[in-house]
């Protein structure tokens, strides 16, 4: 969402949580100075005035990783690594990092910092338990400059109790839902009520209901709070399809004002989704499944993937007809990849088709597979490529923003984010000139929004989330154009490299 952040006057979506949070875990007497690079440049005089660079990242950054951990060790600091891209490269990374930690920390870092300290840590820490997570201290939000971000963002659980072949998810943390306590939830909210956070949170969680009792609980918990504060946040968080089979779960989201969610649903290829092992999305119409959470009250994102084995050369065309009939316009499309340590991974690995050179992928699910697909690659950027052009093609962009927005029924308690009036003002202002103004698409743009305050003028809920959708169509065209010129400017080679030799795990 970078074009639409910068135009509404933010710098980022969403923080780094998972840096604030190993901050809390740090020794008291520890002086600590966050650096976000989406905010703002990681200068020489602040490598100079530490004593230890820890960096956490994930595996598209990989490039921005190996410059910051260069320019550290360079001007002789030590260096530690951590998250995700750690834990899924970390023999790569042993040799740009002076230690690497793999795993989840809670419980195991006042050891490491200590022996950072003494000047004993090894090269590697290797963690594979799954801690409790209501041992997790509050993240440190004080370290981050809170006016730069459009959302904030907080973790009730992590785990998945599905076993989706390509998601790396249930490698991390593991197919049982681990989750903190409500008061541990809302008392994170506190503090960023402390700090003038008004707006939106992100509950990060890579399937909310996963565990749908202790989600409920939470869900009591988080109504009563913003009763008592007055509702100053709204919520989003991401979930699986059947989340549209709980009406009381729905109902209990939206009572505590959670506004939109988004859906792992990948294709509306039955063959793929068994492929896969996603059978969670096979029980029914997905259809009428993201048509029920409109009607319950939420608003609905959705990812999808292209390049599964079982997918024909009509798949493009059956994506962008369930896109529209469904009415979803932030529908997130990517090409299949095979993520390092993956069930998806250790099948192709034993099959003879990873890449030689592509033992895992860039981490971008806009880049070509990192393996030999069933279809042929030509094939495949054709179709994606006419794909991602028809689905943000202007005109079809902002009707189905209007076509969501009839479809969604909104409730009394979900209210908008109350946001500080500069970012309103801010945001209204950069949105009517980036899009009402400036842009090629203007036309489509003033005929959606006059619509948007004609039809729903009693709704705010409405209002705030529809302006935001037509906003978003900034990025949305704007990187989709950037994204088709790209491969169509490129030589497509059906067999760029030599695949791995097939191998026995």
């Amino acid at each position: 969402m970078q074009a639409t952040i910068e135009a509404v006057g933010r710098k980022a979506t969403l923080p780094p949580l998972g840096l604030v949070t190993v901050a809390a875990m740090c020794p008291a007497h520890w002086e600590l100075r966050l650096i976000d690079e989406t905010v703002e440049p990681l200068t020489d005089e602040m490598i100079a005035w530490t004593d230890l660079v820890m960096v956490s990242a994930m595996e598209i950054q990989s490039k921005a990783v190996a410059k910051v951990l260069g320019r550290a060790r360079a001007m002789g600091k030590r260096t530690v690594i951590g998250g995700p891209y750690a834990s899924s490269h970390t023999e790569e990374l042993l040799g740009q990092a002076d230690h690497v930690v793999t795993g989840e920390v809670e419980g195991e870092f006042a050891a490491i910092a200590a022996a950072l300290e003494a000047g004993s840590a090894p090269p590697l820490y290797a963690f594979t338990g799954k801690p409790d997570v209501t041992c997790t201290p509050k993240p440190r939000f004080d370290l981050l400059r809170l006016n730069k971000y459009a959302a904030m963002s907080v973790q009730f659980s992590r785990g998945c109790p599905f076993q989706c072949e390509f998601c790396d998810i249930i490698v991390l943390y593991g197919r049982k839902p681990r989750t903190k306590t409500p008061e541990q939830l809302t008392g994170e909210l506190d503090y960023l009520l402390e700090l003038g956070w008004r707006g939106e949170v992100f509950l990060v969680d890579d399937n909310f209901i996963g565990n749908h009792v202790k989600a409920t609980a939470l869900l009591t918990h988080m109504y009563g709070w913003q009763r008592q504060h007055d509702f100053p946040m709204s919520f989003y968080t991401e979930a699986s399809v059947n989340l549209s089979s709980r009406p009381d779960l729905i109902e209990a989201m939206v009572q505590a004002n959670f506004q939109y969610v988004f859906l792992g649903i990948e294709t509306p290829s039955g063959a793929s989704l068994q492929e896969t092992k996603k059978f969670q999305n096979t029980q029914g119409s997905m259809v009428d499944s993201v048509h029920a959470l409109l009607r319950g009250g939420l608003w609905v994102m959705g990812g999808f993937i292209v390049g599964f084995d079982a997918d024909e050369a009509d798949i493009f065309d059956r994506q962008f007809e369930f896109v529209e009939a469904a009415a979803i316009p932030w529908a997130m499309v990517g090409m299949l990849q095979a993520l390092r340590h993956t069930a998806l991974s250790d099948r192709l690995r034993k099959e003879g088709r990873l890449y030689a050179n592509g033992k895992s992928s860039t981490g971008d699910n806009l880049s070509l597979p990192n393996f030999r697909t069933t279809m042929s690659r030509k094939t495949m950027v054709t179709g994606y490529c006419n794909l991602i052009e028809r689905l943000y093609a202007p005109k079809a962009y902002f009707a189905r923003v209007m076509r969501s927005m009839e479809l969604w029924r909104t409730r009394p308690a979900q209210k908008p984010p109350k946001m500080t009036l500069g970012f309103q003002v801010k945001g209204v202002l950069g949105g009517l000139w980036h899009l009402g103004c400036v842009s090629s698409y203007r036309g489509e743009f003033w005929k959606s929004l006059v619509q948007l305050l004609l039809r729903y003028w009693r709704e705010p809920a409405k209002i705030h989330q529809g302006f935001s959708a037509l906003v978003a169509g900034l990025h949305m065209i704007s990187y989709a154009k950037s994204l088709v010129q790209l491969y169509r400017n490129a030589v497509i080679v059906d067999d760029p490299e030599p695949v791995m030799a097939a191998q026995a795990t």
